[in-house]
């Protein structure tokens, strides 16, 4: 299954890095600008991963710099003129990286099961670890089949952990106008509904 999964994520970067537009340039060998703005400030750094549709964790914490890697916010306010700071893989063999939660130890990913159209389940896990943390449909499971996963798979998926690390939104863009929302409790797997006023006080969309 790692195979498939690998061979799938590299058809996915290669439309993101085709369809994707990025402000970084290569500076020198191994070397990428990364320019982002964040809450802690704007921070023009050199990165040691090619940047690709760079975007901030929920949370803030993070720069998600690439479908795999990221950098804890923290590093970049601390980088060196010349110096690339690492890129860090929140797992060995991450799918696509849709959320981190520096604070809790915690990634969202998502891994593609199916190509036309190219569709998804969801993993959340403790940073460098591949063992999935939730273990329901939607989610990938190792004891369920490629075809069961995907019959669950989704094409508009993104995976948000809230920001205490205890919750995830697998498949919402916003609290929107519903009194009720219906998310995941990472630790026991289990869909809770919480009001609207505790979704936006949980959850960030804005990125």
């Amino acid at each position: 299954m790692k195979i498939n999964v690998l061979v799938f994520v590299g058809l996915l970067v290669g439309s993101v890095q085709a369809y994707g537009n990025t402000t970084s340039a290569t500076n020198t060998a191994g070397s990428f600008n990364l320019s982002v703005q964040t809450k802690a400030g704007d921070f023009h750094c050199l990165v040691d991963e090619e940047p690709v549709d760079v975007t901030l964790s929920s949370d803030g914490e993070a720069v998600i710099v690439s479908g795999t890697g990221y950098v804890p916010v923290g590093e970049l306010s601390r980088c060196k003129a010349g110096t690339p700071v690492h890129v860090r893989r929140a797992a060995p063999h991450v799918g696509f990286l849709s959320d981190i939660n520096i604070k809790a130890g915690i990634y969202a990913s998502m891994v593609p099961v199916a190509v036309s159209p190219l569709s998804f389940v969801a993993v959340v896990g403790k940073v460098g670890s591949d063992r999935n943390l939730v273990e329901k449909p939607g989610f990938y499971r190792t004891t369920v089949s490629k075809s069961k996963l995907e019959e669950e798979a989704s094409s508009d998926m993104t995976p948000v952990i809230s920001l205490d690390g205890k919750y995830i939104s697998a498949d919402r863009h916003q609290c929107g106008s519903d009194p009720e929302v219906d998310v995941i409790e990472i630790k026991t797997g289990k869909t809770i509904v919480i009001d609207n006023k505790t979704c936006s006080r949980l959850f960030n969309w804005v990125k």
